[in-house]
């Protein structure tokens, strides 16, 4: 923890991917009560949606690579990110199966770039490492963003008691108040929001840009040659 929680390079990385975690852990969290409570779809439509978010993230990959490889890890995953709250607007308004369908393809497309980039920000904070200390510590950092992402399970059940509260939803009712399928919509938005601006924020101040990475990599080249 001393060897990883005093880098600032992590700390801002550890907070962005919090945020990261938090927002699809969120997404798959609320879809099953959008789902049963907003649409009226079943428990199969649900998984259906499911499936047309990996599968869209799935073939989109290498699309990504190539746009993490243009514009630099950094900028990939902060538009990434972006385009995953801004694609989950849409369920303000979505009111049938298969326009929930339409915004779980949007979804995916950017859920792609997430899942592909932000290890990518970890290996270049480890780079970044060895060539200061001189030593790889993979297993130092790969842990400690383990353990911190445990977080998010706290997150999650909190944000989903507040918003399940505040909706008025009763689990023993044999029918929801209309509260509930607005308290749903509003949750699903408003929060991933306040969590996009936190990611932000992070990455701001998160200094390995694509420049950045350029001459580390470099640097980190001249001192295995040296080696």
């Amino acid at each position: 923890f001393k060897a990883t929680l005093v880098n600032r390079s992590f700390l801002t990385y550890m907070v962005a991917n919090l945020m990261i975690n938090f927002i699809w852990s969120w997404l798959s969290a609320m879809v099953p009560f959008f789902c049963k409570y907003v649409i009226g779809a079943t428990d199969a439509e649900t998984s259906v949606l499911f499936a047309a978010m990996i599968g869209t993230a799935l073939v989109l990959y290498p699309a990504w690579r190539w746009v993490a490889l243009r514009i630099g890890s950094k900028a990939a995953l902060t538009l990434s990110v972006i385009l995953f709250v801004v694609f989950m607007l849409p369920v303000l308004v979505v009111r049938t199966f298969p326009q929930a369908i339409a915004m779980m393809l949007l979804v995916g497309t950017a859920h792609s770039g997430m899942t592909l980039v932000r290890e990518i920000l970890l290996g270049d904070v480890i780079d970044e490492d060895e060539l200061r200390t001189g030593r790889r510590r993979e297993g130092s950092y790969f842990g400690v963003c383990a353990f911190i992402e445990r977080l998010v399970l706290v997150l999650i059940g909190g944000a989903t008691g507040l918003v399940l509260t505040l909706s008025r939803y009763d689990a023993a009712a044999p029918a929801q108040p209309d509260t509930v399928a607005l308290g749903i919509r509003l949750g699903m938005t408003v929060l991933p929001l306040v969590a996009l601006a936190i990611l932000l924020v992070a990455l701001k101040f998160y200094p390995l840009g694509k420049r950045q990475v350029e001459e580390l990599k470099l640097k980190l080249e001249r001192a295995h040659d040296g080696a």
